[in-house]
């Protein structure tokens, strides 16, 4: 609900209030973010600065508007506010300066941003400004989405002059807050290591979080949340940002010796200069804010709802999505069809739904230093085609999904020795090299052609029913050309990249996009437009999983999430982990497996059957559930614990994952809400133990000796697995939330029975709970 009152705009979602108010000499101001408020009126959130600021300057010399102290809902350079600025205009004849005063609004149904954006939005305000300087027309828009607390931005800037201005700065979003005790989260890494949680208690200075790698990055994900310092999982205050854009982003917090905090989103100012003509605009992309004072989880959840609801588009919003092999990490490059069909029929019989050939399948792709741009099938390989081998895929009662990376080229390439300036990289420089491979200039027009072309070849030549979209480097030598300016390079960049990807999804409506950036490094709301479901990351290891996927979790639904079980020892850490755990965990989201089924033992088999046919019937619930986080994060803690409810209420399924055990546990206590009233049986999901879990404690009850890793040690482990333990509780909804449940102490050395839990390092386990009828 958008309220105009007086000089106040009071715009309104289910649990929220957000207010801004216009000075009699145009200036808007910002006066309130937080829980819904009924107002009366305004006088208690308007700011009062009558007792002066010293040597501050006051906005056009009118007494108390002091440019320093104002909580301004969009700043501007050289008016005398000299805090970071929204926006940065140039011109030579006027230097760095804007003012730009309200002029009037409207309220519409919905946007025509010409960006990718959110969706099925109730109302939209927009509010214009105008700088009577520099011609320029300044728009603010403000989407409101009741239902998931989400009020989003965005802003046009017009050029309404005879001249051409430079736009070096230009946020999507800027709120001023009146306080500052807040904890800055920002989700961080690298490759492998990606949105790990980094918190930043806020004193005095300015922080950035930010991508200047041509993508949203592994480095930084735009996500950003600023929470009170008291603020937990469940209870507190706080405050989400994040941003419809899947390139160079930008966050700018600062807090000022006056205690004032300043949040600033948008687009990187970072080798950005755009050229704004007379008579052209720009728009910004979409930047999502959402508050909630019901702690962490209920802002999750906000953006979750948002996600699937608002931004994921197309067939396969809101669907089940299948469960996949993976042929990477099997096979690598090492392939051929009769090697993929051995696979495909292994994994029809564990229940995989999708077989998807991975890379290596075009050009003379042997390994990753050819090929990237020829993207014609390798007959040595594939001698029926992917037609054929697709045809005979499906004959197995499975569809058929394939790897490409369009954005990128290798030298050793037909494409490069046609078509060299096709790729980025500066004149008379010698570029640099990523995964031996340069990027493609999406700035080109014949660029983009050229692989909306060869992709509707490809993807017409056989029944392919799922892409995994990959993008193996960073942007480096930004260069194209055919710019005037190449301080656009990686705005346009991007929006060729989303054109190329309209015209795709359009044309092929049924197939299942999966978005993938050397794993997790393009994980953002804009890719999440076209691709429903995102890599997460490369790195399949169970215990840098649990960091990885936590992290996520805070800002994208487990609809997004795609995890995969991989082999052991894994290829990224080496580390070996138990088959179980990394089941478990992969169940929190899409579920796939990537290693060699061939490899596997039967009893290998007989589990990955086991666990597949769990996840189908439940993965309504793993996909599309309330996503809870405990308070004991791997974080900070050993072990964690998470979970997702069920639509109805009445069912969750909990993962409990460790890291390392240490003598002395602390107890294991689990507490879940989000249920409805009722009884409910609590109960753990059985596993099976290998003897040769517990080493030479064997022959602390066996009667007779037995050799470790001997015939006979070897003859009882492949015959003979212990149960795990068995846990029931009946309980109500209410010891669930507030009482808990004390699990059985852990296995650390004495004790053992079906009342002690085995688990030792990298052990999990998964819970249900169920609504008894």
């Amino acid at each position: 609900m958008i309220e105009v009152r007086g000089n106040f705009f009071h715009i309104q979602t289910r649990n929220t209030s957000y207010v801004f108010s216009k000075t009699a000499f145009g200036l808007l101001l910002h006066n309130y973010y937080g829980p819904k408020v009924n107002f009366l009126n305004f006088e208690n959130i308007t700011q009062k600065l009558e007792g002066g600021a010293g040597t501050s300057i006051v906005y056009e010399g009118n007494e108390n508007l002091h440019m320093d102290l104002l909580d301004l809902e969009y700043s501007t350079v050289g008016i005398g506010d000299f805090r970071e600025a929204a926006i940065t205009l140039y011109h030579k004849n006027i230097g760095h300066s804007g003012s730009f005063k309200y002029q009037d609004y409207i309220i519409i149904t919905s946007d025509n941003s010409p960006l990718p954006s959110s969706y099925g939005e109730e109302e939209v305000l927009c509010v214009t400004l105008f700088d009577e300087v520099t011609k320029m027309k300044l728009e603010l828009f403000y989407k409101v989405f009741p239902e998931t607390d989400i009020i989003s931005r965005y802003a046009k800037l017009t050029n309404l002059s005879f001249e051409t201005y430079s736009l070096f700065r230009f946020y999507s979003t800027q709120i001023d807050f009146s306080e500052t005790d807040y904890v800055m989260m920002t989700f961080e890494g690298a490759w492998a290591k990606e949105r790990h949680l980094v918190e930043k208690e806020l004193v005095s200075g300015i922080y950035i979080n930010d991508s200047k790698t041509g993508g949203s990055s592994n480095k930084a994900n735009p996500l950003v949340i600023l929470r009170k310092k008291n603020t937990d999982q469940d209870y507190g205050a706080c405050f989400g940002f994040n941003l419809v854009y899947s390139g160079n982003h930008k966050t700018t917090v600062e807090v000022t010796p006056q205690h004032k905090l300043r949040f600033l989103m948008g687009i990187n100012d970072h080798a950005f200069n755009f050229l704004l003509q007379p008579n052209s605009e720009f728009v910004t992309p979409e930047a999502v804010m959402t508050y909630t004072n019901k702690g962490l989880n209920q802002l999750s959840q906000n953006f979750h709802d948002f996600v699937n609801n608002h931004i994921v588009r197309g067939k396969h919003k809101n669907q089940i999505r299948p469960v996949l092999l993976n042929s990477w990490e099997g096979n690598y490059f090492n392939f051929d069809e009769k090697r993929i069909l051995k696979l495909a029929k292994k994994a029809k019989e564990v229940g995989i739904e999708l077989f998807v050939l991975d890379d290596g399948w075009f050009g003379k792709r042997n390994d990753d230093t050819s090929s990237l741009g020829d993207w014609d099938v390798n007959y040595k390989k594939l001698p029926h085609g992917l037609s054929g081998l697709a045809k005979k895929i499906n004959k197995l009662g499975l569809d058929f999904g394939l790897w490409v990376e369009p954005e990128m080229i290798n030298e050793d390439s037909e494409l490069y020795r046609l078509h060299p300036d096709w790729a980025v990289q500066l004149p008379g420089r010698k570029p640099g090299i990523g995964r031996n491979q340069l990027v493609l200039d999406l700035t080109n027009k014949e660029v983009r052609d050229f692989l909306i072309s060869k992709l509707k070849e490809v993807f017409s030549s056989c029944n392919v029913k799922y892409v995994k979209w990959d993008y193996n480097r960073n942007i480096s030598d930004m260069y194209g050309k055919k710019l005037e300016n190449q301080g656009e390079f990686f705005h346009l960049y991007m929006l060729g990249f989303y054109e190329i990807m309209e015209e795709l999804t359009k044309t092929f409506p049924e197939i299942l996009f999966e978005g993938c950036a050397s794993g997790g490094n393009r994980f953002d709301l804009g890719m999440l437009c076209y691709f429903p479901q995102i890599w997460t990351s490369d790195d399949t290891d169970y215990l840098e999983r649990i960091y990885i996927q936590t992290g996520t979790s805070y800002g994208y639904p487990p609809s997004a999430i795609t995890n995969h079980v991989s082999a052991v020892p894994n290829h990224q850490t080496l580390r070996v982990t138990p088959l179980s755990s990394r089941f478990n965990l992969a169940c929190f989201g899409n579920l796939g497996y990537e290693l060699n089924l061939l490899d596997l033992n039967t009893e290998e088999m007989r589990e990955i059957k086991a666990q597949i046919r769990f996840y189908k019937a439940r993965r309504d619930i793993f996909q599309y559930g309330r996503f809870y986080r405990s308070n004991r994060s791997i974080f900070n803690d050993e072990s964690t614990y998470f979970y997702l409810v069920s639509s109805e209420k009445d069912k969750a399924l909990l993962g409990f994952f460790q890291a390392l055990v240490h003598p002395a546990l602390k107890e294991d206590k689990i507490y879940i809400q989000g249920l409805k009233e009722g009884i409910y049986t609590f109960r753990n999901k059985e596993e099976k133990h290998n003897l040769k879990k517990f080493g030479g404690l064997i022959n602390y009850v066996s009667p007779i000796r037995i050799k470790l890793n001997g015939k006979i040690h070897n003859l009882i482990s492949r015959v003979y697995k212990l149960k795990s333990e068995i846990e029931v509780y009946t309980v109500n909804s209410e010891m669930l939330k507030w009482s808990g449940i004390r699990l059985n102490s852990q296995f650390t050395g004495t004790g053992f029975g079906n009342k002690v839990r085995v688990l030792g390092d990298f052990g999990s386990r998964i819970y249900l709970i169920e609504k008894n009828n």
